[in-house]
């Protein structure tokens, strides 16, 4: 066709289109367009036809990546996954080793109660330790249902130790030998030597399909049993998890988690639990029973007769952002703990927590096998948690937070405390009502930075009709109980972080300061004593990534001078670990 004609034939087209006709179509895009899904159509089958009206796509030569499988029984690599334990291999640990140094320098001024201390006569400026732990996992080593943890501890330090002669030089009547010398810090690594803080062995899925057991489980060996509370035991724990009923019954010999010292003489721990899912059955009733037991036998050596606990929880969820958990707990056959719990999210970002809880007088003290007082040895090492006889309180919380534009969290908490006790009960220091107001702000600069900051106050409600005042040759009778103790304080904190990825590198700075004011319940003319006390310190920590399996850190803290220690300038201590996962 020619120029000539190809104009001729457009000049007929336009003339042909009637007036008013419909606009040229708009090619703006106005809104981003959005796949109603992300799934692929499934291959065809060979030996099948292709519609005519289908349009035929060449293939690509290079594959799409399969996506990731977390199964323990697909033997494909997942990318990402060095470093972190890996569920399919047989065998897996870590290794811990560290090194810790504690500090207080003296400042030449006395303590509170006498003179000033002595450089190694009275007690040690540093200390230093080193510590490690091992943790090792097995799965079908051996037996294909068998799989194992332990985690073990051990740390190497010098007994810090002063001749008695260097204290007793001029009482020659005094035997000789060592005694021990107070650290600068209290810490628990007072002796070199190790421990098995747990280990057992588990058998899973080896009983046959068809009779509706395989999901039974066997462990035996030092466990954790979370119930009403949580006991740490040597023994057996045989439970079945199903999609709808969760069975788990366990027995067994009470460990001790404060001190080796206190091994001998533990109680017999035994119990069960039965939890029902009716979710698991229909989704029309949202409703989740659990119903759990808890005993443990008498105790010679420490004198504690047996107790029985019983607990009854009631899990509702009405909605797919709601939770509703009711809890009774009973002690001995009565009624001792109530709580209510009530979760709720909105829009994925802002969470709120309602939470209250009554105590009544005849729950524990602070622990199931601690339930009475041994009045015949006032000196024992226990009375240091001796909080006094349980009282009748209401515990109110309610806390939330949200995410703000996708870099700042809030975060809000307040929590109150209510004596409900009869007037003609003693009130007692630890449980005084208390009102508690705090709250936190964490903003995050372009994906590295974060700067934080918390603040919290307590106000505690104290009976203080006057102070008792210091007079020459008066006898006067000690403060009531509700008389002692904090009248409140305030803290405030604030952290600067900074964050290359996971499992990269990161810094965090930490700086605190705290005033505590107390009640004046006695009064010195002569001696002034503080209402009130004003620390301060922080922390500086580096965690580093050597590759995908060696990590490092470091930790530095530091405190300020404190009132009740006049004697020292403050408390410093700086710890160093390197841990190996494989």
């Amino acid at each position: 066709m020619t120029a000539r004609a190809l104009a001729i034939a457009l000049a007929i087209t336009c003339a042909a289109s009637p007036v008013g006709a419909d606009p040229p179509p708009n090619l703006k895009l106005e809104r981003e367009p959005r796949p109603r899904h992300l799934r692929m159509r499934p291959r065809a089958a060979q030996g099948t036809t292709r519609p005519s009206n289908q349009a035929t796509t060449p293939r690509s030569r290079t594959p799409m990546p399969a996506a990731p499988s977390a199964r323990g029984t697909d033997l494909q690599p997942i990318a990402g996954i060095d470093g972190v334990r890996d569920i399919r291999q047989p065998v897996s640990f870590s290794v811990a080793l560290g090194y810790q140094i504690d500090g207080a320098r003296p400042n030449g001024r006395s303590t509170l109660g006498g003179p000033a201390p002595v450089t190694g006569k009275d007690y040690e400026t540093l200390r230093a330790y080193g510590f490690g732990e091992v943790f090792l996992s097995t799965r079908g080593v051996g037996v294909q249902s068998l799989s194992s943890y332990f985690a073990l501890r051990f740390q190497a330090a010098r007994r810090l130790t002063v001749d008695r002669a260097d204290i007793t030089a001029d009482d020659p009547m005094q035997p000789d030998g060592e005694i021990p010398l107070a650290s600068p810090i209290a810490t628990w690594f007072e002796r070199s030597g190790g421990e098995l803080r747990t280990g057992w062995g588990e058998l899973k899925d080896f009983l046959p399909k068809r009779w509706g057991l395989r999901r039974l489980r066997i462990r035996v060996g030092d466990q954790y049993i979370y119930g009403p509370w949580v006991v740490h035991l040597f023994g057996s724990n045989i439970a079945y998890e199903g999609p709808t009923l969760t069975s788990s019954i366990f027995w067994g010999l009470r460990r001790s988690d404060y001190t080796r010292a206190l091994e001998d003489g533990q109680p017999g721990a035994f119990g069960a639990s039965l939890r029902f899912d009716l979710r698991g059955l229909t989704d029309a009733v949202p409703i989740a029973v659990t119903g759990e037991y808890l005993g443990f036998s008498a105790s010679d050596h420490t004198g504690q007769p047996g107790t029985s606990s019983g607990q009854f929880q009631i899990d509702w969820r009405p909605k797919r952002d709601v939770a509703v958990i009711g809890q009774v707990r009973s002690l001995d056959g009565e009624l001792a703990n109530q709580r209510l719990e009530v979760r709720t999210r909105y829009k994925e970002v802002t969470n709120l927590v309602f939470d209250v809880m009554r105590r009544r007088e005849t729950d524990w003290r602070w622990d199931p096998t601690i339930v009475v007082r041994d009045r015949t040895d006032l000196t024992e090492a226990r009375r240091y948690l001796d909080l006094g006889p349980p009282r009748p309180q209401i515990l109110f919380s309610l806390r939330g937070g949200t995410l703000i534009a996708e870099n700042v969290d809030l975060f809000a908490r307040v929590a109150a405390s209510s004596d409900q006790a009869d007037d003609d009960e003693a009130v007692q220091s630890f449980s005084a009502s208390y009102l508690e107001l705090g709250g936190a702000l964490e903003v995050r600069l372009r994906r590295q930075m974060a700067f934080g900051m918390s603040i919290l106050t307590r106000t505690t409600e104290r009976v203080v009709e006057a102070p008792i005042v210091d007079e020459r040759d008066v006898t006067q009778p000690l403060p009531p109980s509700e008389a002692m103790g904090e009248d409140g304080f305030t803290e405030i904190g604030s952290t600067l972080r900074l964050s290359l990825g996971a499992r990269r590198f990161s810094a965090l700075l930490e700086l605190y300061g705290r005033r505590t004011r107390y009640s004046l319940a006695y009064v010195d003319p002569l001696l002034p004593l503080a209402d009130s006390d004003v620390r301060g310190g922080g922390r500086f920590t580096l965690d580093a990534w050597v590759g995908k399996r060696i990590r490092l850190f470091a930790s530095y803290d530091v405190s300020s001078q404190l009132d009740q220690s006049p004697e020292i300038t403050g408390y410093k201590s700086l710890r160093l670990t390197m841990t190996g996962v494989y």
